[in-house]
């Protein structure tokens, strides 16, 4: 199955196309602000490169937040035409789950931190023994200040939130708390991709008009 995964949920956004469990191409799209003049272009190129048409898609996966409202909105709202337009399956993807899904088989828990803003962080508590994370509790918006007390050893921490708020935190934390690589710290389409595929298998579908971001906060 021909998988188009869109990622626009922070700054650091991109796309992938995979075929099965085999990634073809995945494109890096930074800054927000641009993704409305590039997301589609950006699409034409990936299947371009990949030797792939628009017509050979037959999934759209997309990262559904939270995240930055704007590149929120232009990555739904994209994935939600091409899906009507070809007729398609449209999956989604948490964000924070997504993040955690790039250390897959661990042993300790996984936190993601994202930036919300105003001195507020999103935190997601996973485990992921295997490709597909299991949520530890429900996904919070919470004040920054009352970050680390949630964050106990042992535990892998990740997330945008930690380049955000990382000289706070180091403070703070527990030396015995293991923080990922900067450059595994922001959600890839290729694992929106993967997750999407699994989900596909698992019958769980959207239909367009019932895609809506996960915004953790009221949109401004």
């Amino acid at each position: 199955m021909l998988i188009l995964a869109l990622d626009t949920a922070t700054e650091n956004g991109s796309l992938a196309l995979a075929a099965a469990d085999r990634l073809l191409a995945e494109f890096s799209l930074h800054s927000p602000g641009t993704y409305l003049q590039h997301l589609l272009p950006g699409v034409e190129e990936l299947l371009r490169v990949a030797g792939r048409s628009l017509q050979e898609l037959e999934a759209i996966a997309v990262s559904q937040g939270p995240g930055n409202f704007t590149g929120l909105r232009i990555g739904l709202a994209t994935a939600k035409g091409l899906a009507w337009a070809l007729g398609c399956p449209l999956v989604a993807v948490s964000t924070l789950e997504a993040l955690a899904a790039q250390f897959p088989c661990q042993t300790q828990p996984t936190a993601v931190i994202m930036d919300a803003k105003r001195q507020e962080v999103y935190l997601g508590l996973f485990r992921c023994p295997a490709e597909l994370p299991q949520a530890l509790a429900e996904p919070q918006r919470l004040p920054l200040a009352a970050l680390p007390a949630r964050l106990k050893p042992p535990l892998l921490l990740t997330g945008p939130g930690l380049n955000a708020y990382g000289d706070f935190l180091n403070q703070r934390l527990s030396p015995e708390i293991t923080w990922a690589a900067p450059a595994k710290r922001h959600p890839r389409a290729a694992t929106i991709a993967r997750l999407g595929r699994l989900r596909l298998e698992q019958g769980q579908t959207l239909a367009p008009p019932l895609l809506v971001p996960t915004y953790l906060r009221p949109a401004l």
